[in-house]
């Protein structure tokens, strides 16, 4: 009778053990989107300080919004555009410098072109004396990325930018 009772438990045990090894597994193979839910950031950041471990930065696209956008032809060169566009960060929250998807379209809203830039691209070095440029934005900082593009097709008559995260 006890023997009975004892290998159930050894059993349950191991189940049990088998159970919480998956739940890890996921959760570490998931850990950059999960981390990023504000219901278990906390307990992942409890979790991390116990283990000592580092979470990835808090990041939301969407709370990052476009506040000017202007293209204009280039002063000194033929069929390139000047993109001038400033953008703040309207999360809580300090995150990654975005991504920035630029695309053009046709009235017919069909994409012509598109690219994305990332921040090395936007926000150049001013010369080799100087540091890299910061890569998180501070809570409500704003940032105006300049680019130098070629111009798109003539039929290209609306453009869509959208910051990414990849």
């Amino acid at each position: 009778m006890w023997t009975f009772i004892w290998r159930f438990l050894a059993y349950a045990l191991g189940i049990l053990l088998l159970a919480a090894a998956l739940v890890a597994q996921v959760s570490y193979r998931h850990l950059a989107s999960i981390s990023q839910h504000e219901t278990y950031r906390p307990w992942l950041l409890a979790f991390c300080d116990y283990a000592q471990c580092a979470l990835p930065t808090r990041r939301d696209s969407k709370l990052i919004v476009s506040t000017q956008l202007s293209v204009e032809p280039h002063p000194l060169y033929q069929d390139v555009s000047q993109i001038k566009l400033d953008f703040t960060n309207t999360a809580g929250f300090s995150q990654p410098l975005p991504q920035i998807e630029l695309v053009f379209s046709d009235i017919q809203g069909r994409n012509i072109a598109g690219r994305r830039f990332g921040a090395e691209e936007y926000l150049p070095r001013l010369s080799a004396i100087l540091p890299e440029p910061a890569t998180l934005m501070s809570a409500g900082e704003s940032v105006t990325a300049q680019l130098e593009i070629a111009n798109p097709a003539a039929d290209a008559v609306n453009y869509r930018v959208r910051f990414v995260y990849e």
